[in-house]
């Protein structure tokens, strides 16, 4: 556990846990959809499946999603750099927003992450969020390394599109992805990966 003002790192979650809490948060609020858990669903799924920056992902209003169509790209300008990114709707993300907007039918104005207390006119605080995310993690006993911070969904997302790239057969999968997310160095993504760690881990797995 880090100490007060010490920083601790951030490691992403296997993709396959991604959508095992995910499929988990749905179930859930298929049963019981109220503010709480649609917003613990969407907190999820728009973190790791667009890869944003908290402070874009907060920004989010339904009008900015409801529209847009499975496979449609669009932009959206990130706070930090002040550059354009270039986002795509996937099927996955696309059920999940037209669940929870059917069950709450929300005004497009309201913010899609919003606190109990907000309730949609105002976004949720990044300090909620990281709150939120780590009491998500804890309830459905998911376990993770590092700090459980809105950074680990958007490095689950980096990480699992290298791979799927790795495994596709697309070697320049870290440059693409690097590109995509807007990093002005491919290095900085690498960072995100950790893969010097990873490649530590398997050493425990000798034959």
């Amino acid at each position: 556990m880090a100490k007060a003002g010490q920083k601790t790192t951030t490691y992403s979650l296997d993709w396959e846990t991604i959508v095992n809490l995910e499929s988990r948060l749905i179930r859930d609020f298929k049963k019981s959809p109220t503010f709480e858990l649609g917003t613990n669903l969407m907190l999820v799924s728009i973190g790791a499946r667009l890869g944003l920056r908290v402070i874009d992902s907060l920004q989010l209003k339904w009008g900015d999603l409801t529209s847009v169509p499975v496979g449609e790209a669009f932009i959206r300008k990130e706070k930090k750099t002040d550059k354009e990114r270039l986002l795509v709707m996937s099927s996955r993300l696309k059920e999940v927003i037209e669940l929870v907007y059917s069950a709450w039918n929300p005004p497009s104005s309201n913010f899609i992450i919003s606190s109990q207390k907000g309730r949609g006119r105002v976004p949720m605080s990044i300090q909620n969020f990281n709150r939120r995310l780590k009491v998500i993690l804890a309830g459905y006993k998911v376990r993770y390394i590092g700090n459980g911070s809105s950074h680990l969904l958007r490095k689950s997302f980096v990480v699992g599109a290298i791979k799927q790239g790795f495994s596709g057969g697309d070697h320049l999968s870290l440059v693409k992805v690097s590109k995509l997310i807007g990093h002005s160095n491919v290095s900085t993504t690498l960072k995100y990966t950790n893969f010097e760690l990873s490649s530590a881990f398997s050493l425990y797995e000798l034959d």
